[in-house]
């Protein structure tokens, strides 16, 4: 029987939710996305206002569900509906941005019951050189006690999604193989061969 898994891409207004999904969907992307009327608070043209939406089959014939949520708090009430039957989600930042830390904080803080479980993983964008500036995301998120895998990331590249997904495949069987004594299902099973 085919099973579906719904995943998450999260994160501020442009960092890259769209163009992650679409990086490593089968489908052309599902958006919602219109003209953005605050280009004063970002100057982006489009911004999504419900979700996105993609598509991975996996070699087993299983299915991943790739929903990205609109990144500003004025649709925050799309969260938590999103987030509900999520297995896991990919947290996205742009390291560019004035005050990056204060925007990743507002993810951290309404999507803190699925960070806690350790199903999730970090991906810096427009990060600069340097193993330390990636310890920074490192040590804010170890500073909230949330222990998820960190990433330097360019979305626009199939590969650094895909590294993503595997990663978050990886976090999600360590945490069922906790909670169940090592008996949890192998979902990620094939997604090597997916990522080759």
């Amino acid at each position: 029987m085919v099973q579906e898994y719904k995943l998450l891409f999260v994160g501020g207004m442009g960092v890259g939710k769209t163009t992650a999904i679409a990086a490593v969907s089968e489908i052309p992307p599902v958006s919602t996305d219109v003209v953005n009327n605050d280009r004063e608070a970002f100057d982006k043209e489009l911004t999504t206002v419900t979700l996105d939406y993609g598509r991975i089959t996996l070699p087993s014939g299983d299915r991943l569900r790739l929903y990205g949520i609109p990144g500003q708090q004025r649709f925050s009430f799309m969260w938590s509906m999103l987030e509900h039957g999520a297995m896991g989600m990919v947290l996205l930042a742009d390291a560019s941005r004035p005050d990056p830390f204060a925007e990743l904080d507002i993810f951290l803080k309404a999507f803190k019951k699925l960070l806690r479980t350790g199903r999730a993983v970090l991906g810096v964008g427009r990060l600069p050189r340097g193993r330390e500036a990636l310890d920074k995301y490192v040590a804010k998120l170890a500073r909230r006690k949330i222990k998820i895998p960190v990433f330097s990331v360019d979305v626009r590249q199939k590969k650094d999604v895909l590294l993503l997904l595997d990663a978050l495949f990886t976090q999600i069987e360590v945490v069922e193989d906790d909670y169940h004594g090592g008996t949890s299902e192998k979902i990620a099973q094939g997604e090597n061969e997916t990522a080759v």
